[in-house]
């Protein structure tokens, strides 16, 4: 059964390598890819389109391999980077004005999410939680995932609240010619709500918990450094000079990695059980 799953996870895979890699090419190389969008939009766009292509493409391709050579730790890292990929592809679906990609955006966020839901089903089939040996640092992991849930909620909701009391649309929305600003959406209805209940999963010990802790750490990795690239494509372009956000995002990636890091050095042996 978990060696069907993963021919399957396989299939999607090679598909979504490739669709990943044409979504970028396109935005990196090809002009005019976002030219319905403003121009921060724009360069945020081709600033995220680099890293994908020079980062999370070549983590995905090696992180499969190693994951088909049954080595434990690129499970979680193969996870985190569908999981990434899956969430980049909602905004690019629905918060990118129509162009000559849509459909490919359609196809990259389709196969994201089956790639997620297989590779899950076969972690939850697996003896994980018996993988990690019993000083697996899962409370202070539970906390840092509450805290960065905490903060984006604070964050999210300055920006989202005196809107709603005023009657009036929040700047992240208006500025980029958008109905709803889809990164609120996604965080305030599913992942922020996800790394909280991962943090109450890994408190319980949960195999569960297990499970979506270092994915979770990859997945928040990944986005760091991806919006790191957006800011600084921003400031390449002259549009805001601005940079100190970019170093945020790779203080979150950096600590993330070192709790990454201590949990996986708790794995006992790299054999799938």
């Amino acid at each position: 059964m978990i060696n069907r799953q993963l021919k399957i996870t396989t299939i999607l895979s090679i598909l979504l390598t490739i669709t990943l890699a044409v979504v970028s090419v396109f935005g990196v190389f090809v002009p005019g890819t976002y030219e319905r969008e403003t121009a921060s939009m724009a360069a945020q766009g081709r600033g995220q389109d680099l890293v994908d292509l020079f980062f999370i493409l070549p983590l995905f391709v090696i992180s499969l391999i190693y994951m088909l050579k049954n080595k434990k730790t690129a499970y979680f890292i193969y996870s985190g980077t569908v999981l990434y990929i899956l969430y980049s592809f909602i905004i690019y679906s629905f918060g990118v004005h129509f162009n000559q990609l849509f459909l490919i955006y359609c196809f990259t966020l389709g196969l994201s999410l089956y790639a997620f839901i297989l590779i899950m089903c076969t972690l939850n089939s697996l003896d994980v939680k018996n993988w990690f040996s019993t000083e697996v640092p899962g409370r202070s992991l539970g906390i840092y995932l509450i805290a960065i849930a905490v903060l984006f909620y604070l964050l999210w909701f300055k920006d989202i609240i005196p809107a709603i009391v005023h009657n009036t649309v929040p700047e992240s929305v208006s500025n980029y010619n958008l109905l709803v600003n889809p990164v609120h959406v996604i965080d305030i209805a599913f992942a922020l709500p996800g790394l909280i209940i991962t943090a109450i999963l890994l408190f319980k010990k949960s195999k569960l918990g297990y499970i979506l802790g270092p994915v979770s750490l990859v997945f928040i990795i990944n986005l760091a450094i991806a919006l790191t690239g957006m800011v600084i494509m921003v400031k390449i372009r002259g549009i805001s000079d601005d940079s100190s956000v970019a170093g945020i995002f790779i203080i979150l990636a950096v600590i993330s990695l070192v709790f990454l890091v201590l949990f996986l050095r708790q794995l006992k042996t790299n054999k799938r059980q």
